[in-house]
């Protein structure tokens, strides 16, 4: 009984050990921000470009594909199923709420994850690994100003975008759906524009900066945690990964509390 007291003991030492390095990390990547220098806000800017390509415009394809699919099924399984109950107004709720507030931000927070986060995490594991990390510091160069704020950024502001892309494509996707079962678009935009709220579009905006933070911070941690060697980049990879999905879902649970 003691030795499972004293493994719990440990495991949860360990856990609040590392978020506590997490949290010391992130509040190092904001401050990094108050200490660029014009060099460096050139560099910054660069990068800064560099990710925004990869993470949101490369990405653009995939979630205007999802988003129109998923928005697609949604309504005209919704539409078709409350049809039979008289009751099609409520597809403004469903999309709304369940669509653009919910699972739009969280698919597109897990593409970004996907693709971005497992490339971020290699890359700063690849650098610290390979001593450029090291470099960079003994050059005098803040690793947060060159190799963190800059995705970190990046991040927020491909996630916030891509969001709003998903929203556009989802609301045009439903009313090709709405459309092919009978309903006319001055009744579906009148729907949908009476369900939507300010406060809709204020989540959907605070998810993605607070998404879009953690798909940089959380793999950029472990990716930079690397010590042994060139074994434990694949290790940092899934760590900051999965570290990032688990953030994201606890954000979004998060949020559903603070908007009931």
């Amino acid at each position: 009984m003691t030795a499972v007291v004293a493994a719990i003991g440990r495991s949860g030492a360990r856990r609040l050990s590392v978020l506590g390095g997490l949290a010391r990390f992130a509040l190092g990547a904001f401050r990094a921000a108050g200490r660029l220098t014009r060099a460096g806000r050139w560099v910054t800017l660069r990068v800064l470009i560099n990710q925004i390509r990869f993470t949101a415009l490369q990405a653009a394809g995939l979630v205007t594909f999802l988003a129109a699919i998923l928005s697609f099924l949604v309504i005209s399984q919704t539409i078709r199923q409350l049809g039979r109950v008289g009751a099609t107004d409520l597809i403004g709720t469903v999309i709304v709420v369940a669509v653009i507030r919910e699972l739009g931000p969280l698919l597109t927070a897990l593409i970004v994850v996907s693709r971005s986060g497992t490339a971020i995490a290699a890359e700063m594991a690849t650098n610290r690994v390979m001593g450029e990390v090291t470099a960079l510091e003994a050059m005098g160069i803040d690793p947060y100003i060159y190799l963190v704020l800059p995705r970190m950024l990046g991040a927020v502001v491909s996630v916030a975008a891509l969001m709003i892309l998903f929203d556009a494509v989802a609301l045009t996707s439903g009313y090709l759906a709405a459309a092919l079962s009978g309903m006319h678009f001055p009744r579906y935009s009148n729907i949908v524009l009476t369900t939507l709220g300010a406060k809709d579009i204020w989540l959907t905006l605070a998810k993605g900066l607070v998404f879009g933070a953690a798909v940089a911070i959380f793999p950029s941690y472990h990716g930079l945690a690397v010590k042994a060697g060139p074994t434990e980049i694949p290790q940092a990879v899934t760590r900051g990964v999965v570290a990032t999905i688990v953030a994201i879902f606890v954000s979004s649970a998060i949020f559903v509390v603070i908007a009931a």
